[in-house]
């Protein structure tokens, strides 16, 4: 502990506190742990990024990254959090909470011992701040604009540990949004013009609360970025974090090579590794390390919701502002060929936007490879002749499309794909480009076709990525432009449902009507993570938290002191170590 931050404590141990009556207000001390107790600190962890972001900022363009929001988890802190087991609210910076009777003005009582990095007390000013920070249009962050100026007013410092907000309509998330938004330092906050911030936070961060810190001499550009963990972190003993953030260091290391990763991985520069190609899953993974228990083989089932994937359509101009060339494209996307022949019957078709879980709509038509309905949608958008070379042809103009995509690995895909749309008369260009030039020009809707994938949510949120007021802005999840009054509609509706089987029942409606739409042609997903790691680290029982996956490594494994032993002493004599079943079912 720095002498400052002792200091700071004792100061503040030495100020008389504010009574506080914990009457009528709601807290959770019981809850299962996150974590293991059994967990030690210490060590690092060595991860594999297929590519460095293109910012590490919290908002503002191009900041929506897996990678940033690994980093930023780690570092910031919200009011309230979920358990991923009882979805039950669990205290985070806040201890306390309390929602008004006609759900429309929540308060949250900030944890005393609440701090930030620099020993300074997080006080409600920091909520205030953090919100009129989110709301500011120079950041250019719509989607943030939308959901935090939208739904709520301007919160309130009813005084330094309690914060109030009241919402601008009454909507079952709103309360869920709030409690989960990650704080930022007003201190920081109050000196910034969004100029600068864009600026100037490109790779550098605000201070945290969090149990980790990025310093700026972790950040090696096009190279590597490591966070630190914070020994004077002040929620290390909260009930929500025994167990948790065991790694002294983490470092994300750039590979931009998928085979150079694997191979990396094997000679132990990195600690583990997802395999996400079938391919190698099958035949590439008994290798001898593995066969001697060195390397762990898991396939780990978990409840976790479940993305989709696929070609995304620019509908905001030809050829895809035409429904049928929609439709075509998605019944020439010959995924039954692809799960088969290139991914060995691994994954599963998604005929969903909210697939692997109740939330999705039964109903939507199972789209499969049919050339010869695709040919009749086709020529009934007006591309019904084909050229000299076998092309599609409308006045005059080849049926030509230019797709491009960031990760090398997946030209095999694509190049399958090319040729059976090629069979069909459409000329497919592959151009494969540096994922943030890609990013970039996908933010501006500077793309025809695109292939994306999501993460999922918890709890569906789908004015997020089909609202139309996000349909021709620059920057957000919209990505294919779709509108639909319909949908928008059924959103508010969904946003005032309280009862869990009707907000289902809205969202299978939602998810009917944009699938009928077509502003992809979806592809496949996997209910699993299939993993490689070096034998020497410690984890939960369960591996990872019930709707969690592989990444849940980071924050919930620890660095096994006596099984690093038996591998350095295996690895020496040649000796093998146990292996255990590769098939993990924990939550089932």
């Amino acid at each position: 502990m720095t002498k400052t931050f002792a200091a700071v404590l004792l100061l503040a141990a030495a100020l008389p506190a504010a009574a506080f009556d914990p009457s009528g207000w709601t807290t959770s001390k019981n809850f299962p742990l996150l974590g293991s107790p059994k967990a030690v600190k210490g060590g690092e962890l060595r991860i594999a990024w297929a590519n460095f972001p293109p910012t590490l900022r919290t908002n503002g363009p191009n900041a929506n990254t897996m990678e940033a929001r690994d980093l930023h988890a780690l570092m910031y802190e919200s009011l309230v959090g979920l358990h991923p087991e009882t979805l039950e609210h669990i205290p985070g910076l806040a201890d306390h909470w309390k929602i008004s009777p006609d759900r429309s003005t929540f308060h949250f009582r900030i944890n005393p011992r609440a701090r930030w990095a620099d020993g300074s007390p997080v006080t409600a000013h920091d909520v205030v701040a953090t919100w009129e920070f989110r709301v500011r249009k120079d950041i250019k962050d719509p989607y943030s604009l939308m959901i935090w100026d939208t739904n709520f007013e301007r919160p309130v410092a009813v005084s330094d540990s309690v914060v109030s907000v009241k919402t601008k309509t009454v909507h079952w998330r709103l309360f869920m949004y709030f409690a989960g938004m990650t704080i930022y330092p007003a201190k920081e906050l109050k000196a910034l013009t969004g100029e600068k911030y864009l600026q100037d936070y490109n790779w550098k961060a605000f201070m945290g609360t969090g149990p980790y810190e990025l310093r700026p001499e972790n950040v090696k550009s096009q190279h590597s970025v490591a966070l630190t963990r914070r020994e004077d972190y002040w929620g290390k003993d909260e009930r929500a974090n025994i167990g948790l953030y065991n790694f002294d260091k983490l470092t994300w290391i750039v590979v931009l090579d998928e085979e150079l990763t694997f191979e990396k991985f094997k000679k132990g520069e990195l600690d583990y590794y997802p395999v996400n190609k079938a391919q190698r899953w099958l035949e590439e993974t008994d290798f001898d390390k593995v066969k001697k228990g060195w390397i762990q083989k898991r396939k780990i089932y978990t409840k976790a919701p479940q993305g989709f994937s696929g070609l995304a359509f620019n509908m905001r101009k030809p050829p895809f502002d035409n429904r049928d060339v929609r439709k075509a494209f998605a019944h020439l996307y010959n995924r039954d060929k692809l799960i088969d022949k290139l991914f060995y019957n691994e994954y599963s078709f998604i005929d969903s936007y909210y697939p692997g879980s109740d939330w999705g709509n039964p109903d939507n038509p199972k789209i499969r490879y049919n050339p010869r309905l695709a040919k009749m949608l086709l020529a009934r958008a007006g591309w019904k002749t084909r050229n000299k070379e076998g092309w599609l042809e409308k006045d005059g103009k080849v049926l030509e499309i230019t797709m491009e995509y960031g990760d090398e690995s997946f030209g095999r895909i694509y190049k399958v794909v090319q040729e059976d749309f090629k069979k069909a008369g459409i000329k497919l260009e592959l151009k494969l480009t540096d994922r943030n030039t890609l990013m970039k020009k996908v933010g501006e809707r500077n793309f025809t076709l695109y292939p994306a994938a999501w993460g999922a949510l918890l709890f569906p949120n789908p004015i997020s990525s089909w609202g139309s007021d996000l349909a021709d802005k620059p920057d957000n999840n919209n990505l294919p432009g779709f509108k639909s009054a319909e949908v928008d509609r059924l959103c508010e509706e969904y946003d005032r449902t309280f009862d869990r089987e009707g907000q289902k029942r809205i969202i299978r409606k939602i998810d009917g009507i944009i699938f009928r739409a077509h502003p992809y042609a979806l592809g496949w997903n996997a209910g699993y993570s299939r993993i490689l790691y070096f034998n020497k680290f410690g984890h939960p029982e369960k591996y990872f938290s019930r709707i969690g996956d592989y990444r849940g490594i980071i924050s919930q494994w620890w660095l096994d002191p006596e099984k690093e032993k038996a591998l350095r002493e295996a690895m020496r004599t040649g000796a093998g170590l146990p292996v255990g079943e590769t098939v993990q079912r924990p939550w089932d």
